[in-house]
């Protein structure tokens, strides 16, 4: 960040005592190096962006018209500024040099009070050098974030919400067609289309040599040129981002990846990130009563892109599909509020799953936080789930959901001791059916699953209600208890589902 003439003045100048006597209007010159001098020509080893301090010393004896020439020859330089110390070779600057500063717009300094000119080098210089190493280690830190990203496979979000924290400001992408591609720091699209307006800078976003892309960067507290700097920095991995979505199948393909995966991760915060991003995937779930997610198990990725496909074309409700990690998931956005919307879904996948495992989740809010929290929980439900199908593919659901699986949820998070001794308390059942090859276990949850309703049991188990009668005498014999009773049944109940969590365990672990 380069310093302005007029904080040059303010900070480090203020003890001489300066008084502005030309070109008031460009107080805002960059100063890129204090520098002092007495030599006459001194203009030749100028570079421009340089305040000039002097005494006027080479100026002794020379008459109106070479004081003129000095003024005209430091303005053709660019410097930003010229400052006299009065008192020395002049009372007062000359009038003739007051005005040729005027006419040529060059900020004329006079310094009423004498210091050492090393001391105000030195203190302005070392802020200049402090802000360029501090835009130097923005550069590297945005530089090392972007490589990360890209490294990690992120994909436009991740990259334009890097670039808008290094920069301080809030980012929008335009596309060709200055359309709305993406944004950072903005609550909605109007504010967007605010920042556009208002924008402090903005650079081109090439890929293969073509424009494919605008970013623009709102007011901002750092100078053009860093902002530029850092924008340029950022704008190539940009669109080798950008680029990577249109090769993997278009651009909604790719924002709907990665905001699946950022709210997985939970890296989307707020509602209005989530509403834009989710336009920039096709989905807009501005007018649903909530949202309900879900995850497939599929053998190819095709096939669960079909399932969400065919349960969104008979729902007649919005859909967002993406693969995340060898997993697919799908958002519903349901807008009929007087119905359940979790057994809706799970009715429509019913009969059509095939192969896959299909896991619905609890119905969300539209609220980024809620629905990453609903999406996680379903992740959690889908391994549950998924390996039940296949330790136990002849008693699992292929479509279940959350509210269903709550009780083997909570199962999950309970300590494996505390498993164990749950275990222990349908032990004998278990053991039974290993040595005999029979299904007590699975004919005593199920029928606690129907409420020990005896004609819904035997209608789930195939059988009759003889033989289920038979199987239930020989459970209570086993157990020594009644697993009806309502003191039991709750524990019962838990501690089949810890025997299913132990099952899935051993399955795994022989995988």
């Amino acid at each position: 960040m380069v310093l302005a003439l007029h904080e040059v003045l303010d900070r480090h100048l203020a003890a001489t005592d300066p008084q502005v006597l030309s070109g008031h209007g460009r107080l805002g010159n960059e100063v890129r190096w204090v520098h002092s001098s007495e030599i006459f020509e001194i203009g030749p080893l100028l570079s421009g962006g340089e305040l000039l301090l002097t005494t006027g010393l080479g100026l002794a004896g020379t008459d109106a018209g070479t004081r003129r020439h000095y003024i005209r020859e430091l303005a053709t330089r660019d410097v930003a500024g010229v400052a006299v110390e009065l008192g020395r070779t002049f009372d007062e600057v000359p009038d003739e040099m007051i005005r040729e500063a005027s006419s040529v717009q060059l900020p004329l300094i006079a310094l009423h009070t004498v210091v050492p000119f090393i001391d105000l080098c030195r203190a302005a210089n070392t802020d200049i050098v402090s802000r360029e190493v501090g835009v130097l280690r923005r550069r590297g830190e945005l530089d090392a974030a972007l490589h990360a990203l890209m490294a990690a496979g992120a994909g436009a979000p991740a990259i334009v919400k890097a670039i808008a924290a290094a920069i301080g400001c809030p980012l929008v992408v335009l596309g060709k067609n200055n359309a709305l591609m993406a944004a950072e720091g903005v609550d909605d699209d109007h504010s967007a289309w605010q920042v556009v307006d208002a924008q402090s800078a903005s650079v081109p976003v090439q890929s293969r040599g073509q424009v494919i892309a605008t970013l623009v960067a709102g007011p901002s507290s750092l100078d053009t040129d860093t902002m530029r700097s850092l924008l340029g920095l950022g704008a190539g991995p940009l669109g080798v981002a950008l680029s990577m979505s249109r090769e993997l199948g278009g651009l909604r393909h790719r924002a709907a990846a990665t905001l699946m995966s950022d709210l997985l991760d939970r890296r989307v915060d707020r509602r209005p990130d989530l509403m834009m991003r989710s336009r920039a995937a096709g989905f807009d779930p501005a007018g649903a009563v909530c949202i309900v997610p879900v995850a497939i198990s599929a053998p190819a990725p095709r096939m669960a892109v079909q399932l969400t496909a065919t349960v969104t074309k008979e729902l007649a409700v919005q859909s967002l599909h993406a693969d995340v990690h060898a997993t697919s998931y799908a958002l519903f956005a349901m807008t009929d509020q007087a119905r359940d919307q979790i057994t809706q879904v799970c009715a429509a996948f019913a009969g059509i799953v095939g192969e896959a495992t299909v896991v619905v989740g609890n119905a969300a809010r539209v609220d980024a936080r809620d629905l990453s929290d609903a999406l996680l929980t379903t992740r959690r439900a889908l391994a549950i789930a998924s390996g039940s199908r296949r330790a136990m593919a002849r008693h699992t659901d292929a479509v279940s959901s959350v509210r269903a699986l709550a009780a083997e949820l909570a199962v999950e998070t309970l300590d494996a001791a505390v498993r164990d001794d749950l275990v222990t308390s349908v032990g004998p059942l278990v053991e039974w059916d290993r040595t005999h090859g029979s299904e007590l276990t699975h004919t005593l949850e199920v029928h606690l699953r129907h409420g020990c309703s005896a004609t819904r049991s035997a209608v789930a188990l195939h059988l009759g209600r003889q033989s289920l009668y038979q199987r239930l005498e020989r459970i209570r014999e086993l157990l020594g208890f009644d697993f009806a009773a309502p003191e039991t049944y709750p524990s019962v109940l838990l501690a089949l589902c810890a025997h299913r969590s132990a099952v899935r365990s051993a399955s795994g672990q022989a995988d």
